[in-house]
């Protein structure tokens, strides 16, 4: 994050009024907390975050059992075993099935409490990513507030510089009507008149375009009525010319920048990836249970319910070598009946229970390759906080840079401010005196005009720098 958009950031939280809808204003303050609402690449954020949390709950499901259960239903046609028999017939049979099944993981090498851990980080760094976004694109909503804010005081000095330019002209033209002054003096006022006009001109262009993008920003109707309030901005001098230390300042941006805090989360689960990747090396001990019946169309039972016994005699049996008679008694009757559908799955219901044990012992290298590859993205996460550290240690030293260049900048401007003033006074007395004539005058108004609008604007930049250097400190964004 370059200093040159942290300042705008600052001014966001250090001059933010309270919002006026009824009337259409807008203050920094409603314009970023409307953006964060309702900006698409926000929104795109927030549902990465909202991802990242329901894979941190898919995470801790991994710790229940699964359950799930199936049916099934055919017809076996031709030559087929009947499901009651075990036995092949020539026949269509028509089936049906029901599986209930149960597990739950014991040890897996320790895959669901890392995957857990792991989702908690990313999770937390996803938070973090979208504070930094949000951020981003409150930069972006303040550098269109700013713009608008300074192309209005621009505005408003051009305004006033040609109704000074109006006041001179009406003077110069009483004098040269009452015969003190030539008439070739009213000609560079003239000029100075029409370069004021195309000024104000040029500028309304301005504002109008950067109103435009800011509601482009905000995804306003072009239509809406919009109106950025004007904040008021007065620091003291002993505010804008304080002095800070540079480790001071870097150490306490170090805790709170929320860049480096998401490097660091990302290292954490890198780490917890290398032990992920080892997991694949190790075990796997489940229980597993199932429930199950079946049904079929083939399925018979036997009715004894009409069966009866008859005796049938046998004559010309021998018994012993002497003439005898026997009987033999039969059953019949009886009928082979279909099973009903409920009563089949009743008596076809069966349970099992049981325990697995799953070993790995090669699989191609994808465990081993997937181990060197966590380690390399640890290496690179490393690298990531370095990087970012890196990025916020030159941010702070270039923002004290930039602070100390302001502060003499706006000295400057102001001794600048304060002699054009002096010289345009004392051009403006001789003028009314007819010792310097209209281009004399000219000539003073632009410079001092100039001189106005430079220290303008090195007061802005100044402040916003000091608000830089209060934000990495976590001092908060008001000038007190």
């Amino acid at each position: 994050m370059r200093n040159t958009t942290l300042f705008t950031l600052l001014f966001l939280f250090s001059f933010g009024l309270s919002a006026q809808s009824a009337n259409g204003n807008w203050t920094l303050e409603r314009a970023v907390e409307y953006a964060l609402t309702n900006n698409l690449q926000v929104k795109r954020l927030n549902n990465f975050e909202e991802i990242a949390r329901i894979q941190r709950q898919q995470a801790q499901n991994g710790r229940l059992p699964t359950l799930s259960g199936s049916t099934n239903v055919g017809a076996q046609l031709g030559r087929t075993i009947d499901p009651t028999t075990n036995t092949f017939d020539q026949q269509t049979i028509g089936f049906q099935g029901y599986n209930l099944n149960v597990g739950v993981t014991l040890y897996n090498g320790g895959q669901i409490k890392n995957g857990l851990r792991q989702a908690e980080l990313d999770l937390a760094a996803a938070e973090v990513d979208t504070k930094v976004t949000a951020n981003n694109i409150g930069l972006q909503v303040a550098n269109s507030y700013l713009t608008i804010v300074l192309l209005k005081e621009q505005l408003t000095n051009s305004r006033a510089q040609l109704q000074l330019t109006n006041d001179q002209l009406k003077n110069t033209d009483a004098l040269i009507k009452a015969g003190a002054l030539p008439a070739a003096q009213r000609f560079d006022l003239v000029a100075q008149q029409a370069a004021n006009q195309r000024a104000i001109i040029d500028l309304e262009n301005q504002l109008n375009n950067a109103n435009l993008a800011l509601k482009i920003l905000l995804e306003l109707d072009f239509d809406q009525e919009f109106n950025v309030t004007t904040p008021e901005l007065n620091p003291t001098e002993a505010q804008l010319f304080e002095n800070y230390d540079v480790n001071e300042v870097y150490l306490s941006a170090r805790g709170i920048q929320p860049t480096v805090m998401a490097a660091e989360l990302r290292k954490e689960s890198s780490e917890v990836g290398i032990e992920l990747a080892e997991a694949g090396l190790r075990p796997t001990v489940s229980l597993f249970g199932s429930l199950s019946t079946n049904y079929s169309t083939a399925a018979k039972e036997f009715d004894r319910s009409n069966e009866m016994e008859i005796t049938i005699p046998v004559p010309n049996l021998l018994l012993d070598n002497m003439p005898g008679r026997i009987s033999t008694i039969t059953t019949v009757g009886g009928t082979l009946n279909d099973i009903g559908y409920f009563d089949q799955l009743n008596r076809n219901f069966g349970q099992s229970v049981g325990m697995s044990l799953n070993v790995p012992i090669y699989s191609q290298g994808r465990n081993k390759l997937n181990i060197q590859r966590a380690q390399v993205q640890k290496l690179n996460a490393q690298l990531d906080i370095e990087q970012a550290e890196n990025n916020l240690r030159n941010d702070v030293e270039l923002a004290l840079a930039n602070l100390r260049g302001a502060q003499e900048s706006y000295r400057a401007a102001k001794i600048s401010q304060d002699a054009a003033q002096a010289a345009y006074d004392n051009v403006q007395r001789s003028f009314k005196a007819g010792a310097a004539n209209s281009l004399d005058l000219v000539t003073a108004t632009n410079r001092l005009d100039q001189a106005k609008t430079e220290f303008t604007r090195s007061k802005y930049q100044l402040i916003f720098n000091r608000q830089v250097i209060r934000f990495y400190l976590g001092q908060g964004f008001t000038l007190e």
